[in-house]
């Protein structure tokens, strides 16, 4: 294969009632779930079998599976590759195998129990149980396959023919709990014993032969109580006629097979695993001369997590805004230390763990963020404070596995922070006969208010009086010339300031608006002059100037004719 990408279109199965590898003969055709029945047709409703993950993902259970992974680009160990040895010794080239031993596909699904009341033998709640299998081009005598199960991510590298983990770039190496499984079997089918390995501290570990026999549903073989694992918890299986499998037509007798184990009872420990690798082999020793192979991500634990971004506050030159969301569970093993991380970053001392109702929102009531059950979710509140008005933000929780760790990541756009802007401006005025140079002159004494009628605070505000200037359209007081300003600074959303108080409100007018001065009637002498106000919204909301409308005050030295 030349491309290895996540499949995630997958997710962990939880169940009320998990019936695994129970004894003959429901054993091997209906687990309740899934079908290890020899062939890989789906024949019952509400179960399980190769063909659901060709076609289309299972309608009745959702799974944790590889789905069908073609050997699309074959390549096959190098000699002295071998399974005592760690991943980052493996070197392999490209090309086929021999007939017999070149797979064509392989295959895995994990399944967590999860149900109320156990009523089969060997099968305990929290169990992690696997199906995994594979198919060859031929079968020829004796057949050796083993399926490894990694913790760490494993991926190829073609271009240095080793393998790497693809989170880090680095060469791939094993983990506490990576588990082989391999099987060897007859020209006639016959599974007679299985081989279990571990890795632990730095060597395989032989776990022992689990012997199996006969069920009564032809080609399946199944572990009895002896050998120290509990009665059928690994069984494997090979067509012992002519099938059809949906992804490659028409195949002979034993070039398909499949297997089932309880990874929980056989090898313990948690049960995240990254990656999963089907061999051909020489043998089901772990000194065996390593084949062909197929490999495929398989991250049977995983977290997932939503957001929300919404309620934004202003906070002066930046804005607070509210975070929920929810983390769960979706993977096949119990997850430790859960935390996260935000960019923008979260504020201080403000991230809190609630209960999730209906619609995966905290409640009010607090709870502990880990450990995490499978299939349990945990609720989150938390505040960010931003220099934007509307930012990107993404959240990532990250969890610990027991030997690893897994994360997910969810963005949200947080709603720009509206508002209403306005300003008001009133203007009063009179006249006054004053000495000045031994002259009695006129001068216009006036004043008024200006209020921010806007919902946030307002900078830079200033009012301004002109008179004796005609305002064009689409100007104000304070676009034009000459013109008189009082600076008033910042206003709290909702203020009001007198703005004579500010400096000296008056002039000396040097001309006025006179009406006709024929008898019997006077006109009186008056006065019209404008005043505008500006103010600036706080920078982070980016919106314009906020002008007022003018007010207009006339005033006379003599009073109008009643």
């Amino acid at each position: 294969m030349s491309n290895f990408q996540i499949s995630r279109i997958l997710a962990i199965l939880t169940i009320s009632t998990l019936t695994f590898l129970v004894p003959a003969p429901a054993l091997a055709v209906d687990t309740g779930i899934f079908e290890l029945d020899a062939n890989a047709l789906d024949q019952s409703a509400g179960t399980d079998d190769w063909e659901s993950f060709f076609v289309t993902p299972s309608t009745a259970h959702t799974t944790r599976s590889t789905g069908i992974v073609s050997d699309s680009s074959p390549a096959v160990f190098r000699n002295g590759s071998k399974d005592i040895d760690d991943i980052s010794a493996w070197r392999y080239d490209l090309g086929s195998s021999p007939p017999k031993d070149d797979m064509l596909h392989a295959y895995a699904a994990a399944y967590s129990v999860d149900s109320p009341t156990i009523t089969v033998s060997g099968a305990s709640d929290g169990d992690l149980v696997v199906y995994f299998g594979a198919d060859r081009v031929s079968f020829n005598g004796t057949a050796s396959l083993g399926f490894w199960f990694f913790k760490n991510p494993v991926e190829r590298d073609d271009t240095r023919k080793r393998f790497i983990n693809p989170v880090t770039g680095q060469p791939a190496t094993h983990a506490n709990g990576d588990t082989l499984v391999a099987f060897e079997y007859t020209n006639g089918g016959a599974i007679t014993t299985v081989k279990v390995f571990e890795w632990l501290n730095g060597a395989l570990i032989d776990k022992g032969s689990i012997g199996t026999a006969a069920t009564t549903t032809p080609g399946v073989y199944c572990n009895t109580a002896a050998g120290g694992a509990p009665a059928d918890s690994i069984c494997g299986a090979t067509n012992p006629g002519g099938i059809s499998l949906p992804w490659n037509g028409s195949v002979n007798a034993g070039q398909f097979f499949e297997g089932g184990i309880n990874l929980s009872k056989v090898i313990g420990g948690d049960a995240c695993f990254a990656s999963f690798m089907a061999t051909s082999r020489s043998s089901s020793t772990s000194t065996a001369a390593l084949k062909n192979f197929i490999i495929h991500s398989f991250p049977v634990c995983s977290v997932s997590v939503t957001k929300t971004c919404a309620s934004p506050q202003l906070l002066g030159s930046s804005i607070r805004y509210s975070i929920t969301g929810k983390v769960l569970n979706d993977g096949g093993g119990a997850l430790q230390s859960l935390s996260l991380s935000d960019n923008p970053p979260l504020d201080a001392n403000s991230l809190g763990f609630f209960t999730c109702d209906a619609n995966g929102q905290p409640t009010a009531t607090s709870t502990a963020s880990a450990p995490l059950a499978v299939g349990a979710a945990v609720c989150y509140r938390a505040t960010i404070t931003s220099s934007s008005n509307g930012p990107s933000d993404t959240i990532t929780a990250t969890a610990s596995t027991g030997t690893g760790s897994v994360s997910d990541s969810a963005g949200a756009t947080c709603p720009q922070l509206q508002v209403n802007t306005g300003m008001t401006v009133t203007k009063a005025c009179d006249v006054d006969l004053v000495q000045q140079n031994s002259q009695l002159v006129l001068k216009v004494n006036y004043g008024g208010s200006v209020c921010n009628t806007s919902d946030v605070a307002l900078n830079n505000v200033k009012v301004c009086e002109t008179h004796g200037v005609s305002i064009p359209a689409g100007q104000t007081p304070c676009t034009v010339s000459p013109r008189k300003e009082f600076s008033i600074g910042t206003m709290a959303a909702g203020a009001c300031a007198n703005y004579q108080s500010y400096g000296t409100a008056n002039y000396f007018p040097s001309d006025a608006d006179v009406g006709s001065l024929t008898q019997p009637e006077i006109s009186p002498v008056q006065f019209r002059d404008q005043v505008g106000a500006v103010g600036t919204p706080p920078a982070i909301l980016s919106l314009p100037t906020v002008s007022a409308i003018p007010a207009e005050a006339q005033c006379g030295l003599c009073p109008a004719t009643p």
